[in-house]
This record gives C-alpha cells, sequence and structure tokens, in this order.
C-alpha cells in the first residue's frame, strides 16, 4: 500500500483505540459506539481520513487551491460591495470552498469506514479513495467555479445598488432589502419562478435582474404543455440543490420592472436578455455538450443571445467551430478574462 506513514499512524491510533474498548462494536453488519466514546473516536477516524486526503490532495486533476482562493476573495469582495451579512450555499460545497480538504474528507467517510469493518482491505480502500477523491474534486471544481464566475460577474457590473425579491399580496414581484444571496432561493410559491436579486449596475447604467436557475431546471420555463392541475406544494426554491446553475439576467429600466422569469402553470415566460453558462474546456469541444446550452437559448430565447464562459483555457478558433449561435469566453481562473463578458452587453445600454 502506497499511503503514507502519517496515515498509517493515524489509522493505526483509530484501530488502536477501538481494540482498547471492546464495548465498541464495529463488524461487517453492525456499528455501535457508545455515547461516552464518540468524540474521542471521531476525532482520531477524522485524523485518519485527513491524513488520506491529505496525502492525494497534490494529486488532483484539478486546480483546487487556485479555485477556493479565488473564490473566497470575491465572496469577500461582493459581500462588503452589497452590504450582505452571508452568502450561503450547499454544505457540501461551502466546505469544499473554505476548506477544501476537510470538504473532501466527506468523500471517504463510508470509505474508512468499509475499512473498519473489513467489508474492504487496504489495497481496494486506497483504490477507492484515488478515485473518490478526484471524482468529487472535480464535480466540486465545477459547481464551485460557477459560483466563482457568478459572483465575478456580479463584481464587474458595479453594482452600486441591490435589492432581494419578493411576492405581494398580489403576487407580483416587489424589491425588498437583500441581506444574503443563496443561489435558487426565491419567495415561495408553487408556479411562479423569480429573479432571486436585482442590481443597479453602475457601468451599464441599468438595473439587471438575476437568477441562477438550475440547468436542468431551465428549460421547464418554456414548458409549452400546461400541467392538469395547478402544483400546490412546490416552492420554487432550489438553494438546497448541489447541481449546475445557468445564470438569467434581465435588463429593466426601474424596480416597478421587475420580471416574473417563468409561470410555469399558465406557461407564460419572460425572455431573458443574456443567458451565461460554463462548460469545462472537454464540454466546450464535445458537440452534445455544446448543443444542450443551444437548446436551452433555443427554448428561453434570450434577446441578446448566450455567452459560454469556458473553465479552461482553449484557443478560440477552436472553440468557434462549433459554437455557432453561442460566444465561448474563454477565462480560466482569471478574473481579467471576464471582463468581455460584461463588454458585450454595453452597446446595448450605454
Amino acid at each position: 500500500m502506497s499511503l503514507p506513514v502519517a496515515w498509517k499512524q493515524e489509522y493505526e491510533s483509530l484501530t488502536g483505540f477501538v481494540g482498547e474498548h471492546p464495548e465498541i462494536v464495529i463488524t461487517p453488519s453492525e456499528i455501535s459506539i457508545p455515547r461516552d466514546l464518540r468524540e474521542e473516536f471521531y476525532l482520531r477516524f477524522d485524523r485518519a481520513r485527513m491524513a488520506v486526503v491529505e496525502h492525494y490532495y497534490p494529486m488532483l486533476s484539478v486546480d483546487v487551491e487556485t479555485l477556493c482562493t479565488r473564490y473566497v476573495a470575491i465572496e469577500k469582495d461582493v459581500m462588503e460591495l452589497l452590504g450582505l451579512e452571508e452568502i450561503t450555499m450547499p454544505a457540501d460545497l461551502s466546505s469544499f470552498l473554505h476548506r477544501p480538504k476537510e470538504g473532501l474528507t466527506r468523500v471517504i467517510y463510508n470509505r474508512l469506514f468499509d475499512l473498519l469493518q473489513q467489508k474492504i482491505g487496504l489495497d481496494r480502500f486506497e483504490e477507492n479513495c484515488a478515485l473518490e477523491l478526484d471524482s468529487a474534486a472535480a464535480e466540486l471544481f465545477r459547481l464551485g467555479y460557477e459560483w466563482w464566475a457568478a459572483l465575478a460577474l456580479i463584481r464587474l457590473l458595479e453594482p452600486d445598488e441591490s435589492y432581494g425579491v419578493d411576492l405581494d399580496d398580489d403576487y407580483k414581484p416587489v424589491a425588498v432589502e437583500l441581506k444574503s444571496i443563496s443561489f435558487g432561493r426565491q419567495a415561495h410559491h408553487p408556479t411562479i419562478r423569480l429573479p432571486e436579486f436585482v442590481l443597479h449596475s453602475g457601468r451599464l447604467n441599468r438595473y439587471v435582474a438575476v437568477k441562477m436557475a438550475l440547468a436542468s431546471e431551465a428549460e421547464s420555463f418554456a414548458n409549452a404543455v400546461k400541467p392538469p392541475v395547478r402544483p400546490k406544494k412546490r416552492t420554487g426554491d432550489t438553494s438546497f440543490v448541489l447541481d449546475s446553475r445557468v445564470m438569467l439576467l434581465s435588463f429593466i429600466e426601474d424596480l416597478k420592472h421587475i420580471p416574473i422569469v417563468a409561470e410555469i402553470f399558465d406557461c407564460t415566460l419572460s425572455r431573458p436578455d443574456w443567458i451565461v453558462e460554463c462548460l469545462t474546456k472537454g464540454e466546450a469541444l464535445d458537440p452534445d455538450a455544446v448543443n444542450a446550452v443551444k437548446q436551452r437559448a433555443a427554448m428561453l430565447q434570450p434577446k441578446m443571445g448566450v455567452c459560454a464562459i469556458v473553465m479552461d483555457d482553449a484557443p478560440d478558433a477552436e472553440l468557434q467551430k462549433i459554437f455557432e449561435g453561442v460566444r465561448p469566453f474563454p477565462v480560466g481562473l482569471e478574473l481579467s478574462r471576464l471582463h468581455p463578458v460584461v463588454d458585450a452587453l454595453a452597446p446595448a445600454w450605454v
């Protein structure tokens, strides 16, 4: 087994503690840890997990450190700029972006118990950890990148006013105080889909309504088939969902014209002005992935078009081959490369 001495020491500390306390039962079919021993058990358990993550962390296929450092910086910048109390997201993603190594220990929680229960051997444990840590890091990197790109674009819009969005007694959108941002959060309503917040862009001299829709949900906004019964239990709030999102931007004259993005029972859609999607280089060069972007655009019919922020460096010539109708912007993790995305909006308003 190639895991380092540090891991071996932490694992032996854990198994030694279990061996010293026969009242702890860990078998292939049962786990029982007395309450008075749990704190010490999980302290050693967590140290063993961290030792595994520390070993594989430099080998991950994505640049976790750069993303997390830049995400934390842009989060702090936007919070101060908008006077927010917090920016919230699903726990797994928040842990990954703010404490990446600690966040990744979540991935091997079950694997370490499998090893303790002798369901798998050390070699299988090592193999599983290597594969699952890299897979989880890549997926969380992708989702974290979407948050970084969205907050960076908000910053580049140079907002000088910010508002939350709620529904009044007549179910019309109204501006309210914005205390926090959580992508996907909205006023509770079974069929109305709203922007999460509205900014006044000093750069564009225009109000911008922002909706961070789940990519899997966006096409339902343009549903042409009316449901037989009006849903009652759905809320429209997807802030708890850990999945890919697309950014829908609507430019409005004033706060009296905040759009209802969609009414999924009445089958009405307010066309966004601009759609922003994020793609890896592999996706950007994959016709099927690009066609999915084009399909969403065809259904939502953005007035100014759709852009794709490419998460990795890729030559413009390569991208243009398959991006007909979509404007690709190779950005990577360079904030300066997002300026052309905002510049593309400026001629319409400035």
